[in-house]
């Protein structure tokens, strides 16, 4: 902080500016100058930023914020509030990718700033924008490796855009990722399945959602085979994706198996009945083949991976399939 300056007495300057005037206890006509004090605390937090003390910076743009919604402008108290959000997750991320030890105070002023726009914003009616900022939240709170916050923030993200396919398939891909991370394969199972079921609903005659549907119904194979859930609790759109993958089976297939390579579809096929016979040597094997196909990805490999110490006896397996795992939207702490 420069020295040569005198913050504190800025602040009273401004301050001042807020109070109304009293003589014998009455209040005179004179109002609190709002706009001014708006314009200050920017100046203020500027002058914060330039000496590096990021934290002064937000809170004098909370002030701002509060000034602007005395004056009834939504629109500047929302950019204040970002603004200073922004700046609390600033610190929290140098913080962490210093290794420097926090207790996430700047964390809890970055939500609680950022609760305070989701009011500003349900209040004009904006759930694109609300939806928007929920999702920069969930990504910000991903790269802290705050994964289960973040898991939940993009699950609440989804709502606010059942009507524009392209933004939810970004959250859905993240969301899928990080609960396979997580090794979470029941609820990343059951993503799955629900972001296949949207794309097939909206989308069934273009063909670059189709290959997206393909990649994702491998790992839905790939997450079927990994938990093996009991026939009699198996759902019918899970027994239908294993069924797909049987002998004599390419030429009856739809959407999304049709997309799939021939070549691939005879190789996901030879893995599954190989699974099934628990025949690990045969699934070493096969594993050259399924790295060589250019429709197989990091994702996928992953996962196969992960079936390979299944079957060979190393994976812990903790899973127990449930069929009534639903997806929780409910972030009462971030609400």
């Amino acid at each position: 902080m420069d020295p040569t300056i005198d913050h504190i007495e800025r602040l009273r300057t401004i301050y001042s500016k807020l109070k109304k005037v009293r003589f014998g206890g009455v209040v005179t006509s004179r109002k609190p100058k709002y706009a001014e004090a708006a314009l200050d605390f920017q100046s203020l937090s500027r002058q914060f930023r330039q000496e590096n003390c990021l934290e002064y910076a937000g809170l004098c743009l909370i002030q701002a914020s509060r000034c602007f919604s005395e004056l009834k402008s939504s629109t500047s108290e929302l950019q204040m509030l970002l603004e200073a959000a922004s700046i609390f997750l600033e610190i929290e991320l140098q913080l962490h990718d210093t290794n420097t030890l926090s207790y996430h105070e700047n964390l809890s002023l970055a939500l609680s700033t950022y609760q305070l726009a989701q009011k500003n914003l349900r209040e004009q009616n904006e759930r694109y924008l609300g939806g928007l900022i929920t999702f920069q939240i969930g990504l910000h709170l991903e790269m802290l490796e705050k994964f289960h916050e973040s898991e939940r923030l993009f699950s609440m993200a989804l709502d606010s855009f059942q009507d524009l396919l392209s933004i939810q398939i970004s959250i859905y891909q993240r969301l899928i990722n990080i609960r396979i991370d997580n090794e979470n394969y029941n609820l990343a199972l059951q993503t799955i399945t629900n972001f296949i079921e949207r794309l097939i609903k909206t989308s069934i005659n273009d063909i670059s959602y189709r290959r997206l549907l393909a990649s994702y119904d491998i790992l839905r194979l790939f997450l079927l085979l990994i938990l093996q859930p009991h026939p009699q609790r198996l759902r019918p759109d899970y027994a239908k994706t294993l069924d797909a993958y049987t002998w004599e089976s390419y030429e009856k297939l739809n959407i999304p198996m049709s997309y799939l390579d021939e070549t691939l579809f005879y190789l996901l096929q030879s893995i599954t009945l190989a699974v099934q016979a628990k025949d690990l040597k045969h699934i070493e094997q096969l594993e050259y083949d399924l790295n060589q196909q250019t429709q197989i990805n990091s994702r996928h490999i992953h996962l196969f991976h992960k079936l390979k110490q299944k079957i060979s006896g190393h994976f812990i397996d903790t899973f127990k399939f449930d069929q009534h795992t639903s997806i929780s939207n409910d972030i009462t702490d971030y609400r």
